[in-house]
């Protein structure tokens, strides 16, 4: 009857009128810092977009993969991906690589489906350094734990993982 969106706020505003919910307990229980985290990423790929970094990429990207064709770029946006994950947070790779995939996708005219699928496993794929994610981070220190550490149990779940990605999402969503 009302977007999500709408009927979240009426709600939100029904819980505080009726003092189930503080201002207090809102601000507490709120994650600010995410929410300020994916607006600051949101704009950056938008920034990426307009500027024509997202198509720069995106055209290095297919001239690189232009001998292995849409699968190549498929790989591309996925490593591509992998890497932004992995040093900075996966809503912010996410965020940074979605232009990117959308305009390889457009460059090579498959469907982006798969390309965006390619973003969203990748930005969730930070299996081989602490930085990229936070409870890694959290038991960085207090564990004694080596960057070694996570490289070396990180990579074999990242390759299989990888392999999955692959492998699955051309088949799931065809291009």
């Amino acid at each position: 009857m009302l977007p999500l969106f709408h009927g979240l706020l009426l709600l939100l505003g029904a819980l505080l009128a009726s003092r189930v919910l503080s201002i207090g307990e809102l601000r507490r229980r709120f994650p600010f810092e995410l929410l300020l985290l994916i607006g600051s990423a949101l704009t950056i790929a938008r920034g990426m977009e307009a500027s024509g970094a997202a198509q720069l990429v995106s055209d290095f990207i297919q001239g690189y993969a232009n001998g292995f064709g849409v699968m190549g770029a498929f790989i591309g946006v996925y490593l591509i991906t992998l890497l932004l994950t992995e040093t900075v947070t996966n809503n912010a790779a996410a965020a940074l690589a979605f232009p990117i995939a959308l305009s390889t996708a457009q460059a090579f005219g498959a469907d982006p489906l798969p390309f965006i699928m390619a973003v969203a496993f990748g930005a969730s794929a930070c299996f081989l350094i602490p930085f990229g994610y936070q409870t890694h981070l959290m038991v960085y220190s207090p564990g004694r734990y080596r960057l070694q550490d996570y490289v070396k149990t990180g990579l074999p779940v990242s390759l299989a993982y990888s392999a999955g990605v692959l492998t699955l999402v051309p088949l799931v969503f065809p291009f």
